[in-house]
């Protein structure tokens, strides 16, 4: 809508000031009568997002805004008036979602990032307020604490007191599954639920080699 007036009459709409009022008129339409099937909230966060978008490339920073893949790595959902339990999360107009919470959230929960990874899996991001203070800054430094680390080639890091570290070296040994599961994705027909099975399997290969990497670091 932003797109065509601006081609036909020349008027640049504001996704707050213009386009926020039309959801309500939009959710009674037959052409866009599923936007009532999604929380308010997260209908004006998207707006948000759209002004923020379009502001940076007025302002030449970033390029034409585009709509996000569903494979994307920034495909997301975001939402507010959420809630949250030992093994469930609770978003607007859905049931609870039965989930992992590894870590306790303690406080005031403000809102939710649900994001899906290209193996298939969904994670939930959650902000939550826990009233503490932030810790203080060190103010200083005792020298012999202090220890130098020097990146190398055959060990990850030596350190200063010769204490040497070895990277684990995932995609070596990984190196075998990765060829075979890239070969049989690339004889299967494009389209076909088998390509899309043999894409998740190498997919979750790899994802296992960048977990890998960053437990270690």
């Amino acid at each position: 809508l932003k797109k065509h007036y601006y081609k036909a009459k020349g008027r640049n709409l504001d996704p707050i000031h213009d386009l926020k009022k039309l959801l309500p008129i939009a959710k009674k339409s037959k052409k866009y009568g599923w936007l009532a099937e999604y929380d308010s909230m997260a209908l004006q966060e998207g707006l948000r997002h759209l002004k923020k978008a379009f502001d940076g490339f007025f302002a030449g920073r970033t390029g034409f805004p585009h709509f996000k893949s569903r494979r994307g790595e920034q495909s997301s959902y975001h939402c507010t008036n959420v809630s949250v339990g030992e093994n469930w999360i609770k978003v607007p107009k859905l049931s609870a979602i039965k989930a992992v919470i590894h870590r306790p959230v303690t406080g005031k929960v403000k809102s939710i990032t649900l994001s899906m990874d290209c193996c298939g899996d969904f994670f939930a991001s959650i902000l939550f307020e826990d009233g503490l203070a932030a810790p203080e800054p060190l103010k200083e430094v005792k020298e012999n604490l202090v220890t130098a680390d020097d990146m190398g080639l055959d060990a990850f890091f030596t350190d200063s007191n010769k204490v040497k570290v070895y990277a684990p070296k995932p995609l070596k040994k990984a190196l075998k599954k990765v060829r075979k599961a890239s070969r049989t994705l690339s004889r299967r027909q494009k389209g076909s639920k088998n390509r899309e099975k043999a894409r998740l399997r190498l997919a979750r290969i790899n994802r296992r080699v960048k977990r890998v990497r960053q437990d270690f670091l």
